[in-house]
């Protein structure tokens, strides 16, 4: 989905004029690209002081090569990819102090020292999850805030995956595991932030904090991640987050200050010609900072527009929310002894979805208790027969493949991968204890029941426990497909109505269904062993 104010890409015939020196052309390349550009470098940098720098050094950078740009039609990933050159080359520099003082004409605007977070809050009027998975960004390392920021550009429709693994330098495939990387995290620093922000706050969260500076950092979100991980009241609280791509998507950009768009103009055009597009009539101001300003001032002009339309966007995300179907992360896949990659027969082979990550769109579904429903899921076609001999129905604990000691699990309402041996509480070996039924939406499948009667089932792609309404969707939601896991003998749980979504642990260790990434690391993430039960 297009962002709100989303800058129309140049065209071919644009950039063919600039590159042949048309000053007219020029600028409108500049224009068209500046607010791409401004974008990722402060959403990579932060929104630090230096950002202004690297995009006015870009765009330079940009110009000054585009002579030498043989295909017209390839300027987009060109230029990000000049953009993160300039990010990495300011980070191997080392980066300013925060000194800067705000222009003249700005002073009644945000302090130019708030962080990009801030900015993009303040300048889309953001609230809500929204606002939650923006603060979020501040928990990343510096190295994976460059992913975030092409990501970011990804998901509000401004750049596509080819345009990313080439500004990355990284071929698709391992692009897309350094951006299912960075989401995970940024996931995981959304439960924090929800954590650290709750009123009341948890009391153990609280003695976690006692030593904290207050500033995010991935230090921080680490720390911070294992306590809410395994405290079932701070791990209840972020059990409504919707997935950040249906936040993002038609996410307006942050405008481009007043002034910088001038600044830009008055380097690569030089203040003469800066002075000519304010148009005829127009006083002319003495000085370049004082045309860079003129200049901006006309530049900010789509800024309400832009707030207006983050402000509709925001309204239609709350309403995606409402009316969005259930889909929650995977918990980890088990591995059966008895289940072979050769195996004869399989549950039913749910057809293949167009895109592994599909895109939430509203759809209605009546049920006794509302429900968020699923992005255009699709639903078994053909039902391949179970493996001679095999048969999951009974009870059993999910033992993973690549964390040996630890279990599917629970925390409240939220499935876990956690710890458990046979000293474990009574209370914990029975979280972790399921009981294999026949699928509630597909008796060729299975449905994995508690103790309590609740059921293992995905909402918002993550996994939670909760009671039957006696709704499809929630049948659908609860029901998995048994798939040959990573290792001989080993499991790995499809879900029923997301085909190619497996139930799988992320690096915090909560269960959500994920598309697969090609890589021998998903694959043991979504492998377990069926082990004896343990209550």
């Amino acid at each position: 989905m297009r962002s709100q104010d989303r800058q129309e890409r140049p065209d071919a015939a644009v950039v063919t004029a600039a590159r042949a020196g048309n000053r007219q052309a020029t600028e409108q390349l500049v224009r068209d690209c500046l607010p791409l550009v401004y974008n990722i470098v402060g959403r990579a940098l932060d929104g630090h002081s230096d950002v202004d720098d690297v995009v006015q050094e870009t765009m330079m950078r940009v110009l000054d090569g585009l002579p030498g740009l043989k295909q017209p039609d390839r300027f987009r990933s060109w230029l990000v990819a000049i953009t993160v050159r300039q990010i990495r080359d300011r980070w191997r520099r080392g980066r300013t102090p925060l000194t800067a003082e705000p222009l003249e004409e700005n002073a009644h605007e945000s302090d130019p020292r708030a962080d990009f977070s801030d900015l993009t809050i303040l300048r889309l009027t953001l609230s809500g999850q929204r606002r939650e998975a923006v603060e979020a960004t501040r928990w990343l390392e510096e190295e994976e805030r460059e992913v975030l920021a092409l990501w970011w550009m990804e998901s509000v429709g401004e750049l596509t995956r080819g345009e990313l693994s080439e500004a990355c330098g990284l071929t698709p495939q391992h692009a897309a595991v350094r951006v299912q990387r960075v989401k995970e995290r940024l996931e995981t620093a959304r439960t924090v932030v929800r954590a650290v922000t709750a009123s009341p706050r948890c009391p153990d969260l609280a003695a976690v904090l006692a030593s904290w500076d207050g500033r995010p950092s991935g230090l921080w979100r680490k720390r911070l991640a294992r306590h809410v991980r395994d405290c079932p009241r701070c791990l209840s609280s972020s059990s409504d987050l919707i997935p950040a791509e249906g936040l993002l998507a038609g996410l307006a950009l942050v405008p481009v200050p007043a002034g910088l768009t001038g600044l830009v103009l008055v380097r690569v055009l030089g203040a003469g010609s800066a002075e000519a597009t304010v148009g005829a009539g127009t006083p002319t101001a003495s000085g370049a900072s004082r045309t860079a300003r003129t200049i901006g001032k006309l530049a900010a002009k789509p800024l309400a527009t832009a707030a207006v339309g983050a402000a509709t966007l925001a309204a239609a995300g709350a309403a995606w929310y409402t009316a969005a179907g259930p889909h929650d992360p995977p918990p980890r896949p088990a591995v059966a002894a008895p289940l072979s990659p050769a195996a004869s027969s399989a549950p039913p082979s749910p057809r293949t979805s167009a895109s592994p990550t599909p895109t939430p769109t509203p759809t209605s579904t009546s049920t006794p208790t509302p429900t968020p429903t699923s992005p255009s899921p699709s639903t078994p076609t053909s039902a391949p027969a179970t493996t001679p001999g095999t048969s999951l129905a009974g009870r059993h604990a999910l033992r993973s493949v690549d964390n040996p000691g630890d279990y599917v699990s629970q925390s409240g309402r939220l499935g876990v991968l956690g710890p458990v041996d046979a000293t474990s509480s009574a209370a914990t070996r029975q979280a972790a204890t399921f009981t294999f039924v026949p699928g509630l939406a597909d008796p060729r499948c299975s449905s994995l029941r508690d103790a309590t009667g609740r059921y293992l089932r995905h909402y918002a792609f993550r996994i939670r426990l909760d009671t039957d309404d006696g709704s499809a969707i929630f049948r659908k939601d609860a029901t998995f497909c048994p798939r040959a896991g990573s290792t001989a003998g080993s499991v790995s749980l499809e879900s029923y109505n997301y085909p190619g979504r497996y139930l799988r642990h992320r690096d915090d260790l909560q269960l959500w269904i994920d598309p697969s990434d090609g890589t021998a690391a998903y694959r043991a993430s979504r492998s377990f062993v069926l082990a004896e039960p343990w209550s």
